[in-house]
């Protein structure tokens, strides 16, 4: 085997080197499942969205979606998940950039390693983004619960996707990942259920 010629290693353990391989892996999914939100409100099929939808950034398809909802809205509980997934995917932006893009620093003993992203100039510290897991985990359940509103054959019955309770944000994030709608609009703490239940 060809070891790298990196030293990080030393200053993540196994455990963390799978947490962090375990958000990456959440981060894919929560753009993917973005990308089958904007592919489901135009009712496309999934080779049809292979061409229009999936090529977009994760900020086209949000955007796209926030137009859409603006065109023709659908429901208030559509823009409730809507305006609770914005702030959270703006956050999951910004620590995946970090982490996925920046270089891990740990070079310093009078401080904490941490990923550095030249081109923001933008640090998070190895304690700060193992913090993240719930926020991350968080958005991850919003993502599904819009998904499944939007309906078709994963949700056919129509049930309502209940969320855990807000995680707290961070306070290294910035102000837009942490503002969410007056008011919570969104089903929490609950079994998936009937509409009308």
């Amino acid at each position: 085997m060809i070891r790298t010629p990196y030293n990080f290693s030393a200053n993540l353990s196994d455990q963390e080197f799978q947490k962090i391989g375990e958000f990456a892996c959440c981060w894919a999914h929560i753009e993917h499942t973005v990308g089958n939100c904007l592919r489901r409100m135009l009712n496309m099929n999934p080779k049809e969205a292979t061409i229009m939808v999936f090529p977009l950034s994760l900020d086209q398809r949000m955007t796209k979606i926030g137009q859409l909802l603006d065109l023709a809205p659908l429901s208030e509980r559509h823009a409730a998940l809507f305006g609770e997934l914005k702030p959270l995917i703006r956050a999951q932006q910004i620590l995946r950039t970090n982490i996925l893009h920046g270089v891990f620093i740990d070079i310093f003993e009078e401080e904490e390693p941490f990923w550095h992203l030249r081109s923001k100039n933008r640090d998070v510290s190895k304690t700060e983004i193992l913090a993240c897991e719930d926020l991350i985990n968080y958005t991850a359940h919003v993502v599904e619960a819009f998904r499944l509103l939007l309906g078709d054959e994963l949700n056919p019955e129509g049930l309502v996707y209940a969320l855990p309770n807000r995680p707290a944000i961070p306070e290294f994030l910035p102000k837009d990942c942490r503002t969410f709608p007056k008011g919570d609009g969104v089903e929490r703490e609950a079994p998936l259920r009937s509409p009308g239940s």
